[in-house]
Order: structure tokens, then sequence, then C-alpha cells
């Protein structure tokens, strides 16, 4: 330890327990993450993300969500969104297009080679998410589920849908 480490006091900080649990959380996410957008870039080139924008729009009414509700549905910045679209629109997976009733808004539209990539997608990645996720609770998935509902009870699923859909 080096003299200004020596002299450091935080009173604040996480206790070791603390800093165990926490750290094991945030490697445990970023692990299962980071595998599971490496196995859809291998298997159809698409990242985690852009899966996640094409999954929100294939079970969407029409195909379409304004650009708004698909980032709060993804947890994603206003901004973060319209990059991630823009890319999938030059792709040709998506197209945007106005709203007829408000003018200010936007619309993201699953396009047939969107749907397609998405159903090409879908069956890998549901096994990998059921392998590297669903398979380790062993039986345990209602407490996770009660504990992260603890953690964040402001972020209940908007609607039935959500909570239930099968990705």
């Amino acid at each position: 330890m080096t003299e200004h480490d020596s002299q450091f006091v935080h009173a604040s900080l996480l206790s070791r327990e603390e800093r165990v649990v926490w750290r094991r959380f945030v490697e445990t996410h970023a692990a299962i993450v980071r595998k599971l957008d490496d196995d859809l870039r291998s298997h159809c080139g698409l990242t985690l993300s852009s899966f996640e924008v094409l999954y929100e729009l294939a079970r969407a009414p029409d195909n379409r969500l304004r650009m708004a509700e698909l980032a709060d549905r993804l947890l994603f910045t206003r901004s973060g969104v319209t990059r991630l679209v823009d890319r999938l629109e030059r792709d040709g997976l998506v197209e945007r297009n106005d709203c007829d009733h408000d003018g200010r808004g936007v619309y993201a539209i699953l396009t047939d080679k969107g749907f397609e990539t998405f159903e090409t997608a879908a069956a890998p990645h549901i096994d990998g998410v059921r392998r590297l996720f669903f398979e380790p609770l062993d039986g345990w998935e209602d407490v996770l589920l009660r504990l992260l509902h603890q953690l964040a009870p402001e972020r209940r699923p908007k609607s039935v849908a959500v909570e239930t859909s099968p990705v």
C-alpha cells in the first residue's frame, strides 16, 4: 500500500462482503450479455442491442413503435436508440416513417428483411438465454424474480405481454 493509500479513509465505501456481492452481480451480468452478444454476432451478424430492437418491433402492433417508446422499452436514451436505428436502417432491417397524427413523432418499422433476420436469430438466441441464464438457475427463477422486484420495484413491466415475453 502506498503512503497515499494508507491515509485514505472513507466511511461510506462498501464493506468487503458488500463489494464481493456487488462485483459478482456486475461481472455475471456482463459475462452473460457479452456471450449472448458474441453468439448473435457470429450467428447472424447482429449485436444484442440490435436484436432487442428487432424483437420489440416484431412483437409490436403493425411491427412498429414510436422511437421514444422504443427507447423506453429498451432502457436506452433517445439519442442511443436513434444511433442504433440509424445503423439498422442502413442495413435495411428497419425503416422510419413520420407519425401521421403527430408531426414530431417518428415510427421505427420492421422491414421484411428485418423480420427475416429476427427469425433467423431468435431460436439460437433463445437457446443461449436458456443455457446461460435459466439452466444455471435450476428452479430458482421465482426467487430471483422476487429479488429483482425488490431491487427495482419502480421498473415493473408496462404490460403483461412484456412480463411474459419469451426473450
